[in-house]
C-alpha cells in the first residue's frame, strides 16, 4: 500500500507538471504606461526584422511579440526606449518612478526574463558592495584584495549564471563579462557548453574568435606580422631589439594616463637593445596625429591601424601594451604602470 501511494503521488506530481506553464513561441506584452503614455509606442527586434507600432488606450496596449531569447527587444514609449526579453512567457510592462521599465512575467520560474533580471540584480549587488570599500581602501594593498575578492565573486556567479542558462541572453551577458575574468583556455571551455545556436550570435562569435587570436598570440609564441598603408610589424618586431608596442587611441583615457610611463621607459632604455613603437587603432588619422604631438611621442608611430592588429591579437579593450623579444617572440601581453618598466628592466640595462 505504500509503494503504490508512492507511485500514485509521482504519478500524480507528473499531472500536475504536465498541466504547468508552457514557453510559447509568441509573448504576450500587456503594459500599463499611466494616463502621460502616448497613443502609439514601438517594439522592435532588429535580427528577426521586427518593428510594430502598438495602440496605447488609456495607458494600457496588449501585443503578441514573436520569441527571442538571445538577445532584447526594444520599447519605445515617446522618449523613454527600455528593453525586455521576448521569452514566451505573458510579460506585463509598466513604469518605475524614475520612468524606466519595469518588466514582469507571469511565471517567472520559467521565464528568461526573471533569469536575466535576477542575474543583472546579483551582478549590480557585488558592485553596490564592493565599489565604497575599493574607493575607501587606505593603501594599494587592501584596494588590490577587494578588487580580487570582487572578480572572484563576479566569476562565481557569471559562471552559474551560463551554467543555468546555455541557450538564452543571461549567458550572452554574462560570457561577455567572463572574458575579463577568465583565462582563455578557462573562456574555451565555457564556450563549449553553450547551446550551438547560442555560439553562433555575433557577440559570442566575436568573443570566441578573440579567444581563438589571442591563444595563437600569447607569451611565448612568435609575433604574427600585419601590413598598414605600407607598414608592417615586422618593420620593427624581429630585427635583433626588445620592442615595447603600445596599441592605443587619442580619445582614449587610461591610454593617454600610461604615456608617462611609456615615455620614462624610451628615454631610459631606448638604445641598441630596446625601442618603442606606439600602434593607433580605432581611431581618426588626423586625432591620432594631433594628440601624437601632444603626448610628446617621439618615437616609431603606425597610425589608422584600425581593427587590423587587434583582431591579430585578439584585443578587446586598450591600451594593451605587449613587449617582443629580439627575435619577435611575445614576452609579456597587457603590461601597465609600473610593470612595463619592471618588465623591461629584466631583458636590458637603461643607457642614460
Amino acid at each position: 500500500m505504500k509503494t503504490r501511494s508512492i507511485i500514485l503521488g509521482a504519478a500524480l506530481s507528473l499531472m500536475i507538471a504536465g498541466c504547468g506553464p508552457k514557453v510559447s513561441d509568441k509573448t504576450v506584452v500587456t503594459g500599463n504606461l499611466g494616463a502621460d503614455a502616448p497613443e502609439m509606442i514601438t517594439i522592435t527586434i532588429k535580427p528577426l526584422n521586427y518593428n510594430r507600432n502598438v495602440v496605447v488606450k488609456n495607458g494600457q496596449f496588449n501585443v503578441e511579440v514573436p520569441r527571442y531569447v538571445t538577445g532584447l527587444a526594444k520599447l519605445k514609449v515617446g522618449n523613454i526606449t527600455g528593453s525586455f526579453v521576448s521569452d514566451g512567457t505573458p510579460l506585463n510592462i509598466t513604469f518605475n518612478e524614475d520612468k524606466s521599465l519595469n518588466v514582469t512575467s507571469k511565471y517567472p520560474k520559467i521565464s528568461v526574463q526573471a533569469k536575466y533580471d535576477a542575474y543583472n540584480k546579483e551582478m549590480d549587488g557585488l558592485q553596490a558592495k564592493y565599489r565604497p570599500l575599493i574607493e575607501a581602501a587606505k593603501d594599494e594593498a587592501t584596494e588590490d584584495k577587494l578588487y580580487d575578492e570582487y572578480q572572484n565573486s563576479a566569476k562565481k556567479v557569471c559562471l552559474a549564471a551560463v551554467d543555468a542558462n546555455k541557450d538564452n541572453l543571461t549567458a550572452v551577458t554574462a560570457i561577455d563579462n567572463l572574458r575579463y575574468l577568465l583565462t582563455n583556455d578557462q573562456m574555451d571551455s565555457v564556450l563549449t557548453t553553450i547551446d550551438t545556436a547560442l555560439a553562433k550570435i555575433p557577440s559570442i562569435s566575436t568573443i570566441s574568435r578573440s579567444v581563438a587570436a589571442r591563444k595563437k598570440t600569447a607569451e611565448g609564441q612568435k609575433f604574427t606580422d600585419f601590413t598598414v598603408n605600407g607598414q608592417s610589424l615586422s618593420d620593427y618586431v624581429g630585427k635583433g631589439k626588445y620592442i615595447l608596442v603600445d596599441f592605443w587611441a587619442s580619445w582614449c583615457g587610461p591610454c593617454k594616463a600610461e604615456m608617462p610611463n611609456i615615455k620614462n621607459v624610451y628615454q631610459k632604455y631606448a638604445g641598441p637593445e630596446f625601442d618603442v613603437l606606439s600602434v593607433a587603432v580605432w581611431d581618426k588619422k588626423e586625432d591620432t596625429i594631433e594628440s601624437a604631438k601632444k603626448q610628446g611621442i617621439v618615437w616609431n608611430q603606425i597610425i589608422d591601424a584600425q581593427r587590423v592588429p587587434t583582431n591579430i591579437y585578439g584585443i578587446d579593450g586598450i591600451p594593451h601594451i605587449i613587449l617582443f623579444g629580439p627575435d619577435g617572440t611575445i614576452i609579456k601581453r597587457d603590461l601597465r604602470g609600473d610593470d612595463i618598466e619592471a618588465e623591461v628592466a629584466k631583458h636590458v640595462k637603461p643607457v642614460k
